[in-house]
Parts: C-alpha cells; sequence; structure tokens
C-alpha cells in the first residue's frame, strides 16, 4: 500500500504547505503539490494526472476552501477508491495526516477525527487568559 498527498491551492499556498510540510517531517512523505492558475495550463490536466494512480494507492488530497474552483474540479474524484478529499487545509492538518502510519489504510472515522483535532487548533489567542507565574520573572 503507499499513500499520497495532494496539497492544491489558488495560486501558492499549496506550495508553501508543502515546503513547510517538508522542512518539519524532513521530506519523507510523498506530496503532490497544486497551485492553480499560475499559468494558462487548464488544472483538470493536471489534477488527471495526479490522480492517475493504481487503485490500491491511497490519496489524500487536501484543498484550501470547500467553495473554491479547486476543491470542485477534486469533487468527481470523491468516489475513488481509497480516496479522501480535505478542504480548508491547515498545517496541523497536513501534518497529522502525514504522520498517519501508512501500512492500512485511513478509515472515514479516522480522517473525521483528524480534522475535529486540526479544527482545535484554530485559536483566537486575543481571548486566552495566562496566568504569570512569579517564578517566570
Amino acid at each position: 500500500m503507499k499513500r499520497k498527498i495532494i496539497l492544491a491551492s489558488h495560486h501558492k499556498l499549496a506550495d508553501g504547505m508543502a515546503d513547510t510540510l517538508n522542512f518539519i517531517t524532513g521530506g519523507l512523505v510523498e506530496l503532490s503539490v497544486l497551485s492553480a492558475y499560475m499559468d494558462n495550463d487548464p488544472i483538470e490536466d493536471k489534477i488527471s494526472k495526479m490522480m492517475d494512480e493504481s487503485s490500491d494507492t491511497e490519496i489524500v488530497v487536501l484543498t484550501d476552501m470547500t467553495a473554491g474552483s479547486v476543491n470542485q474540479k477534486f469533487f468527481s474524484y470523491r468516489t475513488r477508491p481509497h480516496t479522501h478529499i480535505i478542504s480548508g487545509m491547515n498545517l496541523p492538518l497536513a501534518l497529522s495526516i502525514s504522520m498517519e502510519p501508512s501500512d492500512k489504510y485511513l478509515t472515514q472515522e479516522r480522517v473525521e477525527k483528524l480534522i475535529s483535532q486540526a479544527k482545535e487548533s484554530i485559536v483566537y489567542v486575543n481571548t486566552m487568559q495566562v496566568e504569570v507565574d512569579d517564578d517566570d520573572e
């Protein structure tokens, strides 16, 4: 079994995410990047090539926005076996997926759990209360 992670976004968000993910993981994860609308090549052709894997290859697609055109172009692949398409990518989600053991397929339940955990990492820091310990000064 093989797992492939595709990071897809408008412009260069996916490039930056891939660069950071490779830095943190030491480049141990197979990543493909689609930075859409950077040239005049149809993204449908690029997506088709990225998705052209054997049916036993698990593909996890992380896109930037649910209603965005990039996510919509991947939508038709949602019924491909062993394929997970997730919108609203962020670094905690990309990192947690990349660190999942690749000796077995991700289940829908596991993917939903990873998404839930990633959502918890979005915090309005201004409302956080910090207790200052006298020993810290």
